[in-house]
């Protein structure tokens, strides 16, 4: 090995193979670092993607949550039975731009007491929604109170 260095070294000139391996040291040391900053940005780009997922999730559920706030509060509100409906319209109307098409038929259905669902059925619909389709819960499992007449 040592006698091709010198072979090299000779051929080449021994200031041209010290310019040549000066030249080349660089030259990796810039691919080194291009390489290094390429993985940095994309270990940087991958996680702000996932973070951007994670904010773009978690202003969904609270959507979701607020959503469905407005719907127990709208259903609240009608079983009270109000004398200014102000609020009443409010809700219902505010639940109606965001309910599909059959909930919001079905929701306005009931507070217009027509078609055949009841309070907590309707509840479990809306909270289909909200779990994506997914519950246990019943109708049945639900409580509610009323004030007893006396």
């Amino acid at each position: 090995m040592e006698n091709g260095i010198n072979t090299i070294g000779t051929l080449l000139g021994w200031s041209d193979l010290g310019l040549f391996t000066l030249l080349f040291a660089a030259l990796q040391c810039v691919i080194g670092f291009w390489l290094q900053s390429r993985i940095r940005y994309s270990i940087k780009n991958e996680y702000d993607q996932k973070l951007e997922q994670l904010k773009v999730d978690l202003n969904f559920s609270i959507k979701k949550r607020e959503e469905a706030a407005l719907v127990a509060e709208l259903l609240a509100e009608w079983v009270s039975k109000p004398e200014d409906l102000k609020t009443l319209n409010k809700l219902l109307w505010e639940a109606s731009l965001w309910l599909p098409d059959q909930e919001t038929l079905e929701l306005n259905n009931l507070l217009a007491h027509e078609g055949n669902i009841t309070t907590k059925q309707m509840i479990i619909k809306i909270r289909k929604i909200i779990q994506n389709g997914e519950t246990s819960v019943t109708a049945a499992d639900l409580t509610s109170f009323s004030k007893k007449s006396a």
